[in-house]
């Protein structure tokens, strides 16, 4: 501050009033200036709105690890991904692959993952769970199918961090034939 302090007093000396007037300008232009507010704007994989007593909060998943975790009345405010469990569990939107659809979300979990299929005939449905060197870690979803989509979920709160695959095997009712799908998943704790 000391040194911007005895430029400016240089300048007067040496008679530059001019660059004087410019630099005071550019420095206090800002102070008398209204700048242009922006509503933020966040694209993201997913996200939501809560409101309670206290006030309203949006919450979206990216890709920021979580460094800190704030709570006061009520209120949880954390930096990264922000998924608190919903009562309303849906598909939103089920793609076709070539026989039939199995989809797994959201990605990366926290606390649950949920996963929904759907086929265009009866058959048996199994789905396994599988960590990152293969090893099955165990048969999650098993049971006869009709039709429509099916949705389905389970905790990995207490799984360890890291990335898993969810294999899901059906095989047709009537015909015999099997249509096996893996879906990679991350979780995060």
């Amino acid at each position: 501050m000391c040194l911007y302090i005895y430029g400016l007093i240089q300048l007067t000396k040496n008679g530059n009033m001019k660059k004087l007037f410019t630099i005071l300008a550019v420095v206090a232009a800002p102070v008398f200036m209204s700048a242009q507010s922006l509503t933020p704007t966040v694209i993201a994989s997913t996200g939501g709105f809560a409101q309670n007593a206290n006030g309203s909060l949006s919450y979206t998943v990216g890709e920021m690890t979580m460094v800190q975790t704030f709570s006061a009345n009520g209120n949880i405010l954390t930096q990264g991904f922000q998924q608190p469990n919903d009562i309303t569990i849906g598909l939103i939107d089920i793609t076709k692959d070539a026989f039939g659809s199995f989809v797994v979300y959201p990605n990366p979990a926290v606390d649950n993952l949920f996963f929904g299929f759907q086929f265009p005939e009866a058959g048996t449905v199994k789905v396994a769970l599988y960590d990152v060197l293969g090893q099955k870690l165990g048969d999650i979803y098993s049971a006869e199918y009709s039709t429509g989509k099916t949705v389905d979920g389970f905790a990995v709160n207490n799984m360890a961090a890291g990335m898993y695959y969810l294999s899901l095997n059906f095989t047709s009712a009537t015909t015999g034939k099997e249509y096996v799908s893996t879906k990679p998943f991350q979780v995060i704790n």
